[in-house]
C-alpha cells in the first residue's frame, strides 16, 4: 500500500517549513502549513529540542503515514548543512518516536519531481504546487512552500513505487 498522508519538512535550525499533504482517490490536498521559529537567542540544543517538539505536535494532530524531509546539501556552507544535519537528527528522533518510516530526498529531487525542471526557483515550485497540481492554500512563506513540495514528492513516489511492486508480483 501506499502513503496517503505525509509530513513534510524543509529541515531548519532557526527556520523549518512544515506541511501535511494527503491524497484521496486521486486528488491530492493540502490539509496544514506552518513554520518552526526558533528564537535566536536560544542555545543550539533548546532550539533543536523546540523543533523535535514542533515535529512530534504535527505528527500527534494530522496523524500522517510517514515523514518526508529534503536531504542537506553539502556542497554549499559547510557549516551551515551541519545545523542543518543537526535540526534533521531532531526530526529524525521525533518521526522515530512515532514509529513513522522517513524519506529524504534532494532538492533536485524534489524540484524535477513538482516542476519537471531540475533547476526551478522557489517562484516556479510555488507556481507548480497550485498551478499544476492544483493545491489550494499553499504559503507564501518559502520554507513551509517548500515542506508543501517535500510532501508532495513524497506521495507521487510512494504511488509510483506501489505500482512497480505491485506489477512485479
Amino acid at each position: 500500500m501506499f502513503d496517503s498522508c505525509v509530513l513534510g519538512v524543509d529541515p531548519g535550525v532557526a527556520n523549518a517549513g512544515l506541511a501535511v499533504v494527503a491524497r484521496r482517490e486521486r486528488s491530492v490536498s493540502l490539509v496544514w502549513t506552518g513554520t518552526f521559529r526558533s528564537p535566536a537567542d536560544r542555545d543550539e540544543a533548546g532550539r533543536l529540542r523546540g523543533l523535535a517538539d514542533a515535529v512530534a505536535s504535527a505528527i500527534a494532530e494530522h496523524r500522517p503515514d510517514a515523514v518526508a524531509i529534503e536531504r542537506v546539501a553539502w556542497n554549499r556552507n559547510q557549516v551551515s548543512a551541519l545545523r542543518v544535519a543537526r535540526a534533521i537528527g531532531a526530526i529524525l528522533v521525533a518521526a522515530d518516536r512515532a514509529g513513522l518510516p522517513v524519506q529524504e530526498y534532494g532538492p533536485n529531487e524534489v524540484k524535477i519531481a513538482v516542476t519537471g525542471i531540475g533547476n526551478a526557483d522557489k517562484r516556479q515550485v510555488r507556481d507548480a504546487l497550485a498551478r499544476i497540481h492544483r493545491l489550494r492554500g499553499v504559503p507564501a512563506q518559502p520554507d513551509a512552500a517548500d515542506a508543501v513540495a517535500i510532501a508532495l514528492t513524497h506521495l507521487m513516489g510512494s504511488r509510483m513505487l506501489a505500482a512497480a511492486r505491485a506489477g512485479l508480483s
